[in-house]
């Protein structure tokens, strides 16, 4: 993945918009987007990922008509929608999340609002999109338009409800060689900024399921994802969205290692951790070169 110029300042910057301007995309525009999502084809475990840009333009006003949103949604000029085979062990959902989110900072750099949306529209609608493959599934879609100048009260109460301007501490999130040992920022040294972007990524219901273990022998970022008591989305007919939001931090991770200029690659070795948090699992480790 190509890093954003100042990936860093865009993600501090970027918050959920769900109220925008009645103002269309210029088809130039469009079709730039159009070009650039078409080359988001995986991410860190390899998984194939497609994603369509659906617009509204002045001369066709009814493009985004059946695609419901329940009203929380006003005014979109448009939708990135994408498909992906969640695989045996939801890689898939994590490499959705990945790129997706890439998505999201190159919009976000264009000047535009987007917002993730995991379980308030239809999906089949979203589905018919797409054509969808055998075993392929619509995990999430990102409403995009102009932000409006004064969110509705709607829009405030959410954020309000889901608690979007806060994060959870350091000291829950990160941990060096084990979960017993919080990892400070002066013992995260040049990496501590990707970390903190990590910790600022968007999740569903603000959950931020993801963890980090930093192997300091190894110089290796082990990323776990830690699942909250009772939550069953195959219950609630939704995606397992946990795994997308770890896909998220991946990108946040990587997008401001990147930018710094620092190398590696993702890697599979999970850590010799004895005792793992209750519902806590590993997914993939940073690799520092």
């Amino acid at each position: 993945m190509k890093p954003i110029k100042n990936a860093e300042e865009i993600i501090r910057n970027r918050t959920s918009m769900r109220t925008y301007e009645k103002r269309p995309i210029p088809p130039d525009l469009i079709a730039k987007i159009t070009q650039k999502i078409s080359r988001f084809h995986n991410g860190p475990f390899g998984s194939k990922l497609r994603f369509q840009f659906v617009a509204a333009t002045e001369s066709d006003s009814d493009t985004l008509k059946g695609l419901g949103t329940y009203g929380i949604i006003q005014n979109p000029a448009g939708f990135v929608i994408g498909a992906v085979d969640p695989g045996l062990s939801g890689s898939g959902l994590v490499d959705f999340g990945y790129a997706m989110e890439s998505i999201v900072l190159f919009l976000a750099d264009l000047g535009l609002g987007t917002c993730w949306l995991g379980g308030s529209f239809r999906k089949s609608r979203f589905a018919e999109r797409m054509n969808l493959h055998k075993d392929e599934t619509v995990p999430a879609v990102i409403s995009v338009g102009y932000p409006a100048s004064s969110p509705r009260m709607l829009e405030r109460f959410m954020r309000y409800a889901a608690r979007s301007n806060s994060r959870k501490p350091w000291e829950v999130l990160f941990f060096r060689n084990d979960f017993h040992h919080p990892l400070f920022t002066s013992e995260a040294g040049e990496y501590a900024s990707a970390l903190e972007m990590v910790r600022l990524a968007p999740s569903a219901s603000n959950r931020q399921p993801w963890r980090v273990v930093f192997e300091s022998a190894k110089r290796q970022f082990h990323f776990f994802l830690q699942r909250s008591k009772g939550y069953r989305p195959e219950k609630l007919g939704v995606a397992d969205l946990p795994r997308v939001d770890v896909g998220i931090a991946l990108c946040h991770f990587e997008m401001t290692v990147g930018e710094a200029g620092f190398s590696g690659e993702w890697v599979a070795a999970p850590p010799e951790i004895n005792r793992l948090p209750p519902l806590t699992s590993y997914v993939v480790s940073w690799k520092v070169a």
